[in-house]
């Protein structure tokens, strides 16, 4: 399965306290006094608060300006304000490249640098000088904010996708679906009338090749807005830190390695639950289901921070639930003695073991302790169970539980042969259907999310958007939530056993949410 994060776009650094006070008086006319300077409207010089007539209003809150009831404001980033070679309107009115004073003078007195007389529709305000500095400040982060890869026509959405090797079916499976997809909603007349295009970064199996390569895709031309279903396997962690960075969003289908630092995924929004959630469930399972105590059960952790953080997280998940804390032991490939620690884990009488990261195969795990004659309840979330896992010794028959984010039932009839119909028509007759599905529903969830973010498109506005989306249903997955601090839209899983007689899973009760 293609596993992913992340994101890009330009930097957007942190406000200064002149950009802080400049933004609220551009958004609400609230001034640095905490108050609404005064603005003057039309010829008869209406007076009026600035709060209702602030910058924002006409000018967008991007600062370019969108033609509105026969009004076309102009642009107003700094950067465009200063071009020196000036001006020239729609009105025929030309003028000069703007500074400082020039700019106080056409906020106050209405004038252009020319002299010439701004439009009527154009408020004068009373700024004072620290208001008019503030401003100006912020006009010029402005700039910062400009979401590249969106045009007056186009919305350009970036992937990371393998295109050689072992993995290049699955990539260009993936490709081609987003771009009959994307073809799709263009001939429906697009996003507010912008067409989606679609820039792939080819993903490496080295990690610098493939930060190199979404760089470029990220920088050169006009960029791209967002990034959908990236490959990312191996380097998570910094894909998730250049997301967070550049200040895009990000769609994605699943995390493998989790990463436990505060707010790191601010910019990624993951589809479906990942090894960490999973194992959370599995916990519920064996404490609700099986009926363990806490002290019954054991995680087996591979090595590393990130593991240390999610064995800590699915602890804490169970101490919330019960009496006492689980076990917890270490897998180090290549140096751990499996025998002796299945030997220990029996003689210190635990019952069941949850599996946690993907260094321990499970069917190396359970001929371990078969070895040694101990049969635990086997508890292993979807990403870490093996094609193996059908045939382990038969002492854990009735014992081997995989939880897994999604099952076909969720796909909606019509749905799935909408799906499938749109492989026929992109040639894709060979499809990792697990991997197709997570991109169609996040290909969805895009659209979805670019709808909200309205005509003027920002990367502010997207992230917004997507954190408002409640119960979403994109007919293949189960329905996905997501807040200003829940960045999983699907949170739960299914639990299945194992039938080791019949080689086959066998699916225990509905979805299991962890809300």
């Amino acid at each position: 399965m293609l596993l992913g994060v992340l994101a890009a776009g330009p930097s957007a650094a942190a406000l200064s306290a002149e950009e802080a006070a400049g933004r609220r008086l551009y958004e609400t006319g609230i001034g640095v006094s905490g108050e609404a300077p005064q603005a003057r409207v039309g010829s008869g010089g209406l007076a009026l608060p600035a709060s209702a007539l602030p910058c924002a209003n006409c000018h967008g809150r991007d600062g370019r300006g969108r033609p509105e009831g026969g009004v076309t404001p102009p642009d107003i980033r700094w950067s465009e304000l200063i071009k020196p070679y000036g001006h020239v309107h729609e009105n025929r009115r030309r003028h000069g490249p703007f500074d400082a004073d020039g700019f106080r003078i056409a906020v106050g007195d209405g004038l252009d640098p020319a002299g010439n007389r701004l439009d009527q529709a154009m408020p004068r305000y009373l700024f004072g000088a620290r208001d008019l500095d503030n401003l100006r400040a912020y006009l010029r982060h402005l700039e910062k904010r400009a979401a590249r890869g969106v045009g007056d026509m186009h919305v350009q959405i970036g992937t990371l996708l393998p295109l050689r090797g072992p993995l290049a079916d699955a990539g260009k499976a993936v490709r081609g679906m987003l771009e009959a997809y994307f073809a799709r909603v263009n001939a429906a007349g697009g996003i507010y009338g912008r067409r989606l295009e679609l820039v792939v970064a080819e993903y490496a199996n080295d990690a610098e090749r493939s930060v190199d390569n979404l760089g470029h895709a990220l920088d050169d031309g006009d960029g791209v807005f967002a990034l959908l279903s990236p490959f990312a396997a191996g380097f998570e962690r910094r894909l998730t830190d250049l997301a967070k960075a550049r200040d895009l969003p990000v769609v994605a289908p699943v995390v493998l390695v989790p990463d436990n630092r505060p707010a790191a995924n601010s910019h990624v929004f993951h589809l479906l639950s990942g090894g960490t959630e999973l194992a959370r469930v599995l916990a519920d399972y064996a404490r609700a289901t099986l009926e363990l105590d806490n002290r019954d059960i054991v995680l087996v952790q591979s090595a590393g921070s990130a593991w240390d953080g999610a064995a800590q997280d699915v602890s804490a998940h169970l101490e919330r639930g019960g009496d006492g804390s689980p076990g917890r032991t270490l897998f180090r490939r290549g140096l751990t003695d499996l025998d002796g620690m299945a030997a220990k884990l029996e003689a210190d009488g635990a019952k069941a073991v949850i599996l946690l990261g993907g260094d321990l195969d499970p069917a190396v795990f359970a001929a371990a302790a078969a070895r040694n004659d101990w049969y635990p309840e086997l508890l292993v979330p979807g990403p870490f169970a093996s094609q193996d896992v059908m045939a382990l010794p038969p002492g854990f028959d009735g014992k081997v539980f995989v939880a897994y984010p999604s099952l076909p039932t969720d796909r909606d009839k019509a749905t799935w042969q909408d799906y499938l119909a749109l492989l026929a028509e992109a040639g894709i007759d060979r499809a990792p259907h697990a991997t197709l599905v997570a991109s169609y529903a996040g290909a969805e969830l895009l659209v979805e999310a670019l709808k909200r973010a309205g005509r003027e498109l920002s990367r502010e506005a997207m992230v917004l958007g997507l954190e408002k989306i409640q119960g979403f249903e994109s007919g293949l997955l189960p329905p996905l939530t997501y807040n200003t601090t829940r960045r999983v839209g699907a949170l739960g899983g299914y639990v299945v056993a194992v039938d080791l007689a019949k080689r086959v899973y066998r699916p225990i009760g509905p979805w299991r949410s962890l809300d």
